[in-house]
């Protein structure tokens, strides 16, 4: 099994020179470091080591296994662009995925009318804010228009 640096190595190599420079400017690797710890670590212990006590007691199963797909998903080096964005996280799981990493949204913006994958939804461009030190990131999600039946 492949060790934390060896994943992230792997998934560096497989950005290209734009994403690589998004990559430093957006703290992936920290990013991704948190993502992976979490999901070593399951959200109990997680949250038992964690300085903002992420992610909060009263998230039900369906909430952790958005934060955790959330993770498995920063694990691969998606959502530094519109065209590799998050996905089936919903506005919200997205907020609480970066709340779990220490960031705060900050500003966002939308485009409405995107197809990702086939689908027809939004994509959310959220800048976020470090709890800590104030650095801003950007990431991407996107979220599929609902159908009513």
């Amino acid at each position: 099994m492949k060790n934390q640096l060896e994943t992230l190595n792997e998934v560096i190599s497989k950005f290209t020179e734009a994403e690589k420079k998004l990559m430093n400017e957006n703290r992936f690797p920290y990013i991704f470091s948190k993502a992976w710890v979490y999901l070593k670590m399951g959200p109990e212990k997680y949250r038992k080591q964690d300085a903002f006590s992420q992610p909060p007691l009263d998230f039900d199963d369906e909430d952790l296994e958005i934060l955790a797909h959330g993770c498995r998903q920063v694990l691969q080096g998606v959502g530094l662009t519109k065209e590799n964005p998050f996905s089936e996280l919903d506005v919200l799981g997205f907020s609480a995925l970066f709340r779990l990493f220490h960031f705060q949204k900050f500003d966002r913006k939308t485009e409405h009318n995107v197809v990702f994958k086939n689908k027809k939804g939004a994509i959310d461009i959220i800048t976020f804010e470090h709890a800590v030190d104030g650095g801003q990131v950007v990431y991407y999600n996107f979220c599929e228009y609902l159908t009513i039946d």
